[in-house]
C-alpha cells in the first residue's frame, strides 16, 4: 500500500471513530447523573391529616458564500428570562443562586390560565399536596392530579417500588403504575425536601433521574416539568438538619438535572422567598414548612405565567 493510501485510511479511521464517540454521548441515559439507591436514615416529613384540610457542518467556501444569496428571518424577540429573586441570593451568599443562564429555566410567558393548570398532574411531596387540601385546583378536594404517598409525602430516595395513593380509585400503585395506567399529559415533579436532608450531591441527583427514566418508560408521550423546592421558615421544627441554604444547593441540582435530561425547570423559590432569605411570613403556615393558601396560589401563577408549550412537530409547518 502506497503512504498516501494508508494515509487516507488512517484518516477515514479517525473519522470513524470520533463520530462514534458523539453518538455514545448523545444515547447516555440521564440516570447516569448518580450512583443508584444507598443506604441512609429514613428522615420522613409528613403532611398533616386530611381532616386540617451541526453534527459540525464544513465551511462553504468562497464561491459558495458568494453565490448563496442573502436571506434574513423575521426579527424574534427572545424570551424574558425571569430574575425575581436575584436580589435576595445576592444579599445571602449562604444561599446558591439560580443559574440563570441556564436552557432549562421557563422563561416568563403569557398566563397559561386555568385549562395548563387542569393539565398538569403534581407529583409531589408534603408541601404541594396542600393543593388538595385548599382545593386550589379544579376538583377541589377530590382532584385527581395531585399524586403521593398514602401518608401525604414521600420521600426522594426512597422510591423505587414506592407507591402511592391512585387519587382516581383510591389503589396504591407504584409511581411507573400509575404513570402507565393513566399518561398522564404532564407531570409536574416537586420532590426533594426530605431528601435534602439525607443525600449528597451525586446520590439526590441519581435518584431523581432516575424517577425521570421510570416515567419515561411507562409514558413517553407524557412531558415531564421539574420544579424547584419551595422555600421554608427558620420555625420549622427540624431546622438546621434543613434550611434554605440547602434547600437552594438542592434546587441547583434539580435545574441541573433537568438539563442533563433534556426537560424544562421552575423557579417557584425565588417568588416565596422574602429579603430575609426565608419564606415570606405571610405565605407559610405555622409549621414553617408548608406554603399556606395564599403562597401556594402565588406558586400557581408562577406556574401559569411559565408555561411549557411543547414544540411543534418539524412537519406541522410543511401543511
Amino acid at each position: 500500500m502506497s503512504e498516501r493510501r494508508r494515509f487516507r485510511s488512517a484518516a477515514r479511521l479517525l473519522r470513524s471513530s470520533a463520530a462514534l464517540a458523539a453518538l455514545i454521548l448523545v444515547f447516555s441515559s440521564c440516570a447516569a447523573t448518580g450512583p443508584s439507591a444507598g443506604a441512609g436514615e429514613r428522615v420522613e416529613v409528613f403532611a398533616p391529616a386530611e381532616t386540617d384540610a451541526k453534527t459540525e457542518t464544513e465551511t462553504p467556501t468562497e464561491s459558495v458564500l458568494q453565490t448563496q444569496p442573502e436571506t434574513t428571518g423575521p426579527e424574534q424577540t427572545a424570551p424574558s428570562v425571569d430574575r425575581t429573586g436575584e436580589e435576595v441570593y445576592l444579599a445571602h451568599p449562604e444561599l446558591t443562586p439560580v443559574n440563570y443562564d441556564s436552557p432549562a429555566l421557563l422563561p416568563r410567558t403569557e398566563d397559561a390560565g386555568q385549562d395548563y393548570v387542569d393539565g398538569i398532574t403534581f407529583l409531589c411531596d408534603s408541601p404541594f399536596y396542600w393543593l388538595k387540601l385548599y382545593g386550589l385546583l379544579s376538583g377541589g378536594y377530590d382532584t385527581t392530579q395531585v399524586w403521593t404517598g398514602p401518608e401525604g409525602t414521600m420521600t426522594l430516595g426512597f422510591l423505587r417500588g414506592f407507591q402511592i395513593l391512585d387519587p382516581v380509585d383510591n389503589v396504591e400503585r407504584t409511581i411507573p403504575e400509575a404513570v402507565a395506567l393513566h399518561k398522564p399529559k404532564m407531570i409536574l415533579i416537586t420532590v426533594g425536601i426530605n431528601g435534602v436532608a439525607l443525600w449528597d450531591e451525586a446520590k439526590f441527583k441519581g435518584e431523581y433521574a432516575h424517577l425521570i427514566d421510570e416515567i419515561r418508560e411507562a409514558s413517553p408521550d407524557t412531558e415531564i416539568l421539574l420544579q424547584s423546592i419551595l422555600p421554608i421558615a427558620p420555625s420549622y421544627a427540624h431546622w438546621g438538619m434543613i434550611t434554605n441554604a440547602s434547600i437552594t444547593a438542592a434546587n441547583a441540582w434539580i435545574l441541573e438535572v433537568a438539563e442533563e435530561c433534556g426537560l424544562h425547570y421552575l423557579d417557584t423559590f425565588s417568588v416565596l422567598v422574602g429579603d430575609d432569605g426565608n419564606i415570606r411570613p405571610e405565605l407559610v403556615r405555622n409549621d414553617g414548612l408548608h406554603a399556606n393558601d395564599e403562597g401556594l396560589r402565588l406558586a400557581l401563577e408562577y406556574i401559569r405565567t411559565h408555561a411549557y408549550a411543547p414544540e411543534k412537530d418539524a412537519g406541522d409547518d410543511l401543511d
